[in-house]
């Protein structure tokens, strides 16, 4: 299990609502797991370049906006 706590970028969160709103609810798994590549994994580009990330088997999330 691994515990994640990340600040993602405004744009993140707009694509999250819009994703919402539009109904497509598999899309915001998808751009959460394109966010967190990028941010998490990757670290904006520092490492891991074509790492490939799914977002499965969540077993808890819990997401704020400050």
């Amino acid at each position: 299990m691994r515990w994640i706590t990340q600040d993602l970028p405004g744009e993140v969160a707009r694509e999250l609502f819009a994703a919402r709103d539009a109904g497509a609810g598999e899309q915001q798994t998808v751009i959460l797991a394109r966010a967190l590549g990028h941010s998490y994994f990757r670290e904006w580009g520092r490492r891991a370049h074509g790492l490939h990330i799914v977002f499965s088997d969540v077993e808890f999330a819990d997401f704020s906006i400050d």
